[in-house]
């Protein structure tokens, strides 16, 4: 390739969220940043992302998804490489790469979204302590750790998971070219191995992710990458791999 011209590497790890100090393995900001550097540098070639995520928060997968978007509106090449795990978000980030590339002891899958909270009344009642909610309407204080839900308020955020539930079905369809009832029955929830992954036509092919740079470097003719670490990368790491 030209000198100068390169692939892009970067790590998906820990639960997506929102940036914080609890977030120290994931950032979001920096995530969608190098994106957007991939997206605007004539010498970036194509995009690699090794997932290794159990998934996280809906607003944050959908924010890196479309920004993912952007960078496939350039004609550049998207691959997928799986780590150990790339779950819920994190196949939901895959799902529009040209190429998805799954360790064969990966797990994949978990299409699907979920609303948990825990009801502590019992404990509550143990301890002697009770909750006063003044709220306007009846579903103002749903989901208060000392009641149950009524079941409109679980029909609201049943509705609520359905619709992200809907969205997310989209994406793999989209990506996978796939139909919508074909998703629907792999997309209950369940985690898949990465052979079962193969055979249901969520992964392309069971490698690991030297594999899916050798292809990319096959199809763009670029030899060299770089690798782009968190913004959490330690001096140990720079020191290593030259970043």
């Amino acid at each position: 390739g030209v000198r100068g011209e390169y692939i892009t590497i970067l790590h998906i790890s820990g639960t997506i969220q929102a940036d914080s100090i609890a977030s120290a393995e994931y950032s979001q900001s920096w995530t969608l940043e190098q994106i957007d550097n991939a997206i605007e540098d004539d010498n970036n070639q194509g995009l690699i992302l090794f997932i290794n995520t159990p998934g996280g928060a809906v607003y944050e997968t959908d924010e890196v998804y479309m920004k993912l978007l952007e960078y496939k509106e350039t004609g550049k090449p998207y691959y997928v490489a799986m780590g150990s795990q790339a779950t819920s978000g994190g196949y939901y980030m895959a799902a529009p790469a040209d190429k998805i590339y799954a360790n064969r002891n990966c797990w994949t899958g978990s299409i699907g979204v979920i609303i948990s909270y825990t009801n502590m009344k019992g404990l509550y009642d143990k301890l002697g302590l009770e909750e006063i909610i003044i709220a306007t309407g009846d579903n103002k204080g749903m989901g208060s750790a000392a009641g149950s839900l009524t079941d409109e308020q679980k029909a609201i955020y049943q509705s609520l998971v359905d619709e992200s539930y809907d969205v997310f079905v989209d994406i793999v369809a989209k990506g996978r070219n796939m139909d919508i009832e074909t998703v629907k029955q792999l997309a209950d929830g369940r985690v898949y191995s990465a052979q079962q992954a193969f055979e249901n036509g969520l992964v392309d092919k069971v490698e690991g992710w030297e594999e899916a740079l050798a292809l990319m470097e096959e199809k763009t003719g670029v030899e060299g990458y770089k690798k782009q670490f968190a913004s959490t990368a330690t001096l140990f790491d720079h020191l290593l791999y030259g970043v």
